[in-house]
């Protein structure tokens, strides 16, 4: 158990504070364990049409499974024993699904800006003109230093540019036109929150840094709104329906997340199409009154939602 709270608090440093993904962590119940798990753990991240999708997980292992590949361990008496591990999946490409549908809007992606394979992207309004070149180059230099920077220096028209860019969810755009470079001033267009500014042109490191800085919290904050008011209590099999046909997610209590409680998950999938997900590890409520669907005592308190 020590080494899966390491991988859950791995997960929580990483696909929160980095990738900005809000989740909550549910210990998987009896049938919808990974093969070979004695226990199964799975972060799932909520999206804004109301779905999860299953992102890291982490296992404890039954001794059956190593025993089965000839793993074994000397015990302190002498004697050979089976060994229990763990098994911690990253879910890489779930991941970067869920960065897709959790930031990205209309216009295209919004990348947190630790992961942006470009972080700053500067857009000379005439790409002919020599001095916009020049303090383009200039500018790329200065950025590199910091950040991942590119110049487009492409034949589309600049509004075919700024586009292109928006799509590709580059943090920070820099519109270089003659009028901003006369004034000592340059335009900045930040992606997490759709916006222009001008920027004086002594300031402009320092205001790419901050932004920098800013970009992530920002994605983080919008996206951590998502789980707000989506869970909701239910009583019956009714309410569940309508709390999972409204984007929600439905908390209820639940006679057995073992083997005999399977019946009455299978008839919450046969009937909402969602599934029951678990129980979550720091349920701050206890268990009180009966089973959502069997009427049994409620033992535990379990989410149900529609998954990809």
């Amino acid at each position: 158990m020590k080494q899966v709270k390491e991988d859950m608090e791995t997960t929580k440093n990483i696909l929160h504070d980095v990738y900005g993904l809000p989740f909550i962590f549910f210990e998987r119940p009896y049938w919808d364990k990974f093969p070979g798990a004695y226990r199964t753990f799975a972060a799932d991240v909520l999206n804004p049409n109301g779905k999860v999708v299953q992102q890291p997980s982490t296992h404890i292992i039954k001794p059956e499974f190593p025993k089965a590949f000839g793993v074994s361990f000397k015990d302190k008496d002498g004697s050979e024993k089976p060994v229990w591990t763990t098994c911690y999946g990253p879910a890489i490409s779930r991941i970067f699904a869920s960065i897709i549908i959790v930031h990205g809007d209309d216009k295209g992606l919004k990348f947190p800006w630790e992961i942006a394979p470009i972080q700053v992207v500067i857009v000379p309004i005439d790409k002919d003109d020599s001095k916009l070149k020049q303090k383009a180059e200039k500018l790329k230099k200065e950025i590199e230093k910091f950040a991942s920077v590119k110049i487009d220096y492409s034949d589309r028209r600049p509004g075919e540019k700024f586009n292109y860019w928006e799509m590709k969810g580059v943090p920070i755009r820099i519109d270089l036109g003659l009028k901003d470079l006369k004034n000592k001033k340059i335009t900045i267009f930040r992606r997490d929150l759709d916006k222009k500014i001008l920027v004086s042109e002594s300031k402009i490191l320092d205001e790419i840094k901050k932004i920098g800085k800013e970009t992530t919290k920002n994605l983080i904050k919008k996206a951590d709104k998502l789980f707000q008011d989506k869970i909701k209590d239910a009583k019956n099999l009714m309410e569940i329906k309508k709390i999972i046909n409204e984007g929600g997610i439905a908390r209820g209590g639940f006679c057995s997340v073992e083997k005999e409680g399977e019946k009455c998950a299978e008839l919450i999938e046969k009937e909402t199409g969602a599934q029951v997900r678990g129980t979550k590890l720091d349920e701050k409520q206890k268990p009180n009154g009966k089973c959502v669907i069997c009427g049994k005592k409620a033992n535990h308190i379990v989410y149900i939602a529609r998954a990809y």
